[in-house]
């Protein structure tokens, strides 16, 4: 997880609670914290180093075939890229397995380079995670250009529509006509449409959710972000306390920003062929 700057981070960082978990085996996301300007690149960067670092490993896993049983080595390359929960489980198992009879090698050093990086042979996704202020403004030349190299990796925007972290300015994402704390005049320009931009390159996964209004959509797009191979964007609303909300009430909030039709609910799905067009679905009820 690549965190930028912001309300996000500060939440993201803390102890000595975290929002961050791991499972029993005490395994769980790898968080980092990113300048506000340069989040996008960042995330870029874990990408870039865990392909390199994979790439590395499957051809010294390749190199020890003959001190390895070759049909683990054949499962490992095989499934080195599978992101299903089941595939994934078993590939830790083998990698497990693999470490194990690496170590039992000894000073062989093939094996002490394979070791460490052969946990890259399970597959990571990486998430690229900020607000609406880096997204939208001052990290959004290097958000474009990270969604236009076609990596596969996943960027989550926080939207508040409104610059939080600052005290209440108004971003690219206000919508025409809304005050804030230190933008009291209206906002004179319509609502900069990030979803729209992303959509124009045609391969890219886009999808706009709500969690408190629609919680089974939202499961169901994060899924199909995790799942693309490719590059994805997911804009999330975000109430916030800017709004000058009750933030006990971020749920109903939720709600009334999609029933009104303030907030539409929506996944783009790019076409397997880059010379037809996608399939846009809206999945928020009409106003």
């Amino acid at each position: 997880i690549a965190n930028a700057t912001g309300c996000s981070s500060i939440y993201g960082g803390n102890l000595p609670t975290t929002p961050w978990s791991i499972d029993k085996n005490g395994r769980g996301p790898a968080w980092a914290n990113s300048l506000f300007e340069d989040n996008a690149e960042f995330g870029l960067g874990m990408r870039l180093a865990l392909d390199h670092q994979a790439v590395l490993a499957l051809r010294v896993i390749n190199s020890l075939r003959d001190k390895l049983p070759e049909t683990l080595v054949d499962e490992i390359i095989a499934n080195h890229e599978n992101t299903t929960e089941a595939g994934v489980i078993a590939q830790q198992a083998r990698v497990k397995e693999v470490k194990e009879l690496l170590t039992a090698l000894g000073p062989d050093l093939r094996a002490k380079d394979l070791l460490q990086v052969v946990d890259t042979l399970v597959r990571r996704t990486v998430w690229i995670i900020g607000g609406d202020g880096w997204a939208y403004d001052i990290g959004y030349g290097g958000l474009d250009h990270v969604i236009a190299t076609g990596a596969d990796v996943n960027i989550l925007v926080l939207d508040t529509e409104v610059y939080s972290n600052t005290g209440g300015q108004a971003s690219k994402s206000t919508p025409l006509g809304s005050t804030a704390k230190f933008a009291t005049a209206g906002k004179g320009t319509f609502k900069k449409d990030l979803g729209l931009l992303a959509m124009s390159y045609q391969n890219v996964y886009v999808a706009q959710i709500s969690l408190g209004a629609n919680d089974t959509h939202t499961l169901r797009v994060l899924q199909e972000a995790e799942s693309f191979r490719g590059p994805s964007i997911i804009m999330a609303y975000s109430p916030c306390v800017a709004h000058g909300i009750d933030l006990s009430r971020n749920v109903d909030q939720s709600k009334l920003a999609v029933a009104s039709g303030h907030w539409l609910l929506y996944r783009y799905m790019p076409a397997a062929d880059r010379r037809s067009m996608g399939v846009l679905k809206l999945d928020s009820k009409a106003p």
